[in-house]
């Protein structure tokens, strides 16, 4: 190509692109008719609840856990009126408490941490590999005998090692938690993300794959659990919906619970999300990310991508192509010479490393007096540090990012092939 002789703009060039791309939502650009139609239909029926009343028809919260659980292959599914509500929800259907420890990700998202501290157990951070997702070493050197679960974080639309993450944890008593919330839709060798773990968490919130605003998914395989999580999300009540999902009807004791019911308009949008999620989101950003790939390995020699931690190619959601530059001082300098041809760099996800949050340092709870981190609880002398996990710092700075959508034209396409060609002769030559 004859970007390989031209000056990058970093050096004086001309950019390749006018100006960069908007920020790169996925769901959210995708919102049309369909979801409008649905709206329309909870409107015309008068049914905003998640229940139905005695002559009325199945509600569009009832629609949206039934497409669910038949997607992803799971017995029991439930709407939640956000994300991180059914991180609370599954962590109480497993009976996590106060003297329990959780294994959570050092590259996650805040609910990670806040969902066991809010049920007083207490976190412990695993490292990540190159995969940017959890170290299978790190965490078995992690997991004691007060370990109950484990939080496997599916980062940025790929799969974790959640084949080896969750023989791992099985086969030492431990339940995995799969954190969805930005790889709806992906696969690990045919199978869907969300269906290996125990339970599994999604996230609705606007920059996620599929969008209503706010709102959120639990999976979950026992039936136990399931009407556990389902009690603590509405006040420890199972509404006859949720209690119909279960073989044997609910048969635990009524408990305190809280409330992160999902209505039925928040339902419709998130139906009609999911039915164009593979062909009408994830389809593009697949096309996308797999054309680039493509063009630049056969024309920037040594490139290397994110770990695809054991997923077969074109399993990730296609949403962002992570080049691994294998140092910080690499990856900044490609990244600012993609920004002076005015290529969008960086992860449409406000995840970083949470040992570097002052709250999460500080242990700071909302009364200090509360487990697990108040006087004479158990997690009372822990103290967080980013020692704890020192790989992940350098393996953050150490990627690029090309986020993609359902937007991303073949022009921007190859404006970006373009732009990565167009400067990695200074990454060979100069490095």
């Amino acid at each position: 190509m004859t970007t390989l002789t031209l000056k990058p703009a970093a050096e004086g060039g001309t950019p390749v692109r006018r100006q960069k791309a908007p920020w790169p939502y996925l769901g959210k650009w995708m919102l049309g008719e369909e979801e409008l139609a649905l709206l329309q239909e909870v409107i015309r029926h008068q049914q905003p609840f998640r229940e139905n009343g005695p002559d009325e028809g199945p509600t569009m919260v009832q629609q949206l856990e039934r497409e669910a659980s038949a997607y992803f292959h799971m017995p029991y599914a439930m709407g939640t009126a956000t994300g991180s509500g059914s991180f609370f929800c599954a962590l109480a259907g497993l009976g996590i408490g106060p003297g329990d420890e959780v294994l959570i990700p050092s590259l996650a998202w805040y609910t990670d941490f806040f969902a066991p501290v809010q049920l007083g157990a207490t976190p412990v951070f695993v490292d990540i590999d190159r995969s940017l997702n959890m170290s299978v070493q790190d965490m078995a050197r992690k997991i004691t005998p007060r370990t109950r679960a484990a939080i496997v974080v599916h980062y940025q639309g790929m799969a974790n090692h959640i084949d080896e993450l969750t023989a791992l944890a099985h086969d030492r008593g431990v339940a995995v938690v799969e954190d969805c919330a930005q790889s709806i839709g992906a696969r690990f060798n045919g199978n869907m993300v969300g269906s290996f773990g125990d339970v599994a968490c999604f996230s609705f919130q606007q920059n996620k794959v599929i969008t209503t605003g706010d709102g959120g998914l639990l999976l979950a395989k026992d039936p136990a659990v399931f009407e556990r999580a389902a009690r603590y999300h509405d006040l420890g009540n199972v509404r006859k919906s949720l209690a119909a999902q279960l073989p044997d009807g609910p048969r635990g004791p009524k408990f305190a619970g809280n409330q992160y019911r999902m209505n039925a308009f928040t339902a419709a949008v998130a139906l009609g999300q999911l039915r164009k999620l593979e062909r009408g989101i994830l389809g593009p950003c697949r096309r996308a990310n797999a054309m680039i790939r493509e063009a630049l390995d056969a024309q920037c020699p040594g490139i290397r991508y994110r770990d695809p931690g054991g997923a077969r190619p074109g399993e990730d959601c296609g949403s962002a192509l992570f080049i691994d530059m294998r140092n910080p001082q690499r990856a900044k300098r490609l990244a600012d010479y993609l920004d002076a041809e005015n290529i969008l760099t960086g992860p449409p996800s406000g995840c970083a490393n949470l040992l570097h949050c002052e709250e999460i340092l500080a242990r700071r709870m909302v009364h200090p007096a509360l487990p697990p981190f108040g006087p004479g609880m158990p997690g009372e002398h822990v103290r967080y540090g980013v020692e704890q996990c020192p790989a992940t710092d350098d393996l953050i700075a150490s990627m690029v990012c090309l986020p993609l959508t359902p937007r991303t034209r073949d022009q921007d396409v190859a404006e970006m092939i373009e732009a990565v060609v167009k400067v990695w002769p200074c990454f060979i030559t100069r490095s």
